[in-house]
């Protein structure tokens, strides 16, 4: 009982300190952006070019790097006989590997 009310205790001092944590980023935030909050709709709009608008890129960039290492995944793995892996492959791959490579450029 003691060591269940330990862990509970912890569990609550920890999300107690990432509140906290997230309260002094959130005012550190609203303290150093101030031109950004005067020019709200500015700011908005250029998140929106960045953000969403290259999402496009991403995707279409993402689709013809998992096609190529799909292919040459299939190749290899044929070779030794685990091509039903190659699913397993591209989807890890892209996502740990390549995807913030791509996201990136």
């Amino acid at each position: 009982m003691r060591a269940a009310l330990a862990r509970l205790g912890a569990a609550v001092t920890a999300g107690v300190w990432r509140l906290g944590y997230a309260s002094r980023f959130f005012g550190y935030l609203l303290v150093h952006s101030g031109t950004a909050l005067r020019r709200f709709r500015l700011t908005v709009r250029e998140i929106y070019f960045a953000g969403v608008l290259s999402l496009i890129i991403i995707l279409v960039s993402g689709l013809f790097v998992g096609m190529v290492l799909g292919l040459q995944g299939y190749e290899t793995l044929q070779r030794y006989g685990s091509s039903e892996a190659l699913g397993v492959l591209v989807a890890l791959s892209l996502v740990r590997e390549l995807g913030p490579v791509v996201a990136g450029l």
